[in-house]
């Protein structure tokens, strides 16, 4: 296939492609599922208990799996690259959708390499559903008197906060646009 043909090719794409579209909703279950274990097993067990290392167990098994998949989301995009913009928007709204969709590729790789340096820090290890993952961070306490177990699970909280938001913002940018005639979502649906 011809470059021109290629480009050509993207320039009438009018949805995601299937495999981009198959883990955009996966990956979005499975983020609702971090954030929902994230706040139950910071606030809703009690420290210490069976059910908080369960949770935890979970999140980041999870937080494993979601960063295999955002690689891959990654490789995705750029193998079959997402449809053109939509012409009827405004230019900075194009350019905020673009931003936006930066944002949702580089917080979660973000959260969750913080993530696991926050377990590695505090010499817990990172599995993956049982499988003992690679230390990639040595156990440490403090650094330049800064407590780092503590320090990266405020920062990886406080991202995971920040992907919500960007998250709501994405959603609500959809609905706007549904609203307007301008329906983004189908470029991800299946029918």
């Amino acid at each position: 296939m011809s470059l021109e043909s290629f480009i050509e090719r993207v320039a009438k794409m009018e949805r995601y492609s299937f495999s981009a579209r198959i883990l955009h909703w996966f990956m979005a279950v499975c983020f609702g599922f971090m954030w929902a274990c994230g706040y139950a097993m910071t606030r809703l067990v009690s420290d210490d208990s069976a059910a908080q290392e369960t949770l935890f167990s979970l999140h980041i098994s999870m937080g494993v799996l979601l960063f295999f998949l955002v690689g891959l989301r990654i490789a995705i995009r750029f193998i079959t690259p997402p449809p053109a913009p939509v012409a009827a928007l405004e230019n900075w709204e194009k350019l905020l959708a673009h931003l936006g969709h930066l944002a949702l590729y580089a917080l979660p790789l973000m959260i969750i390499v913080i993530g696991w340096a926050e377990t590695d820090f505090g010499g817990h290890g990172t599995s993956f559903f049982g499988l003992t993952m690679p230390k990639v961070f040595p156990t440490m306490e403090t650094l330049w008197g800064i407590n780092l177990e503590t320090t990266t699970a405020t920062i990886h909280r406080w991202l995971a906060y920040t992907m919500l938001v960007v998250v709501v913002g994405h959603v609500a940018a959809v609905v706007k646009h549904r609203l307007e005639g301008h329906d983004v979502l189908e470029r991800m649906m299946f029918k």
